[in-house]
């Protein structure tokens, strides 16, 4: 698996570097914004590891040059903010996953192996539609009909998980697995709160709510 790291932390990207090469990945690492992105559209990788707070450069630009150059790599941004909304931000502009520093070296390993896994099962699907919902996976788009819908990054994680394997029972403990890296029952107030949150908006002017609940099992977007 090829990586293009761009980092400018040497202690960060040696570390990095080091590790993902011990694990079977082949690292490509850029330390500047000037030359990553003709690197990024040259040279096929299966996976962008980028620092957004390297200076000089807006990363939202830069990150919607590389889907508009069609570039369909994913992308893991690295970051020192914590507020939900730089996050939000970031999810809604084409990113994939993001890491806040200091984070240890196994879990990007682990949200790596998770977002090829899934592009690999889908065939890097640019988007998902079922009933009057369209999810645009490279826009971080939500449409029903030709409403935009507005939901958070957890909340678009959910209804994609869903939408994806529609017409299956996906019990509570998967979700919280597969968006929070969490298997404990205590959380499921959590899901609970998303999928109520998501469900208001996802059907908000409309009749049918295309996401039911199974009980004593979880959730399914029937089709």
């Amino acid at each position: 698996m090829k990586v293009l790291l761009v980092e400018d932390d040497s202690i960060i990207w040696q570390n990095i570097c080091e590790y993902l090469e011990e694990n079977s990945f082949m690292v490509t690492l850029k330390d500047n914004w000037e030359d990553w992105l003709k690197e990024a559209i040259k040279n096929k990788y299966d996976i962008f590891i980028f620092d957004v707070m390297l200076p000089k450069k807006d990363w939202f630009q830069m990150a919607k040059e590389i889907r508009e150059a069609e570039v369909k790599t994913p992308i893991i941004f690295l970051t020192a903010k914590e507020d939900l909304e730089s996050k939000e931000r970031w999810f809604n502009v084409w990113w994939d996953d993001y890491l806040t520093k200091p984070f240890k070296l196994k879990e990007l390993i682990l949200r790596m192996r998770s977002i090829l896994k899934r592009i690999n099962q889908t065939e890097v699907l640019d988007k998902i539609t079922a009933w009057d919902i369209t999810l645009d996976l490279s826009l971080k788009e939500v449409k029903r009909w030709d409403k935009i819908i507005n939901l958070t990054p957890k909340e678009f994680m959910i209804l994609e998980y869903l939408m994806k394997n529609k017409e299956k029972a996906i019990p509570k403990k998967e979700i919280l697995e597969y968006i929070w890296w969490i298997n404990n029952d205590i959380w499921s107030d959590v899901i609970r709160a998303h999928m109520l949150t998501l469900r208001k908006k996802l059907n908000e002017g409309f009749d049918d709510d295309p996401i039911k609940t199974v009980r004593w099992i979880g959730f399914k977007f029937v089709n």
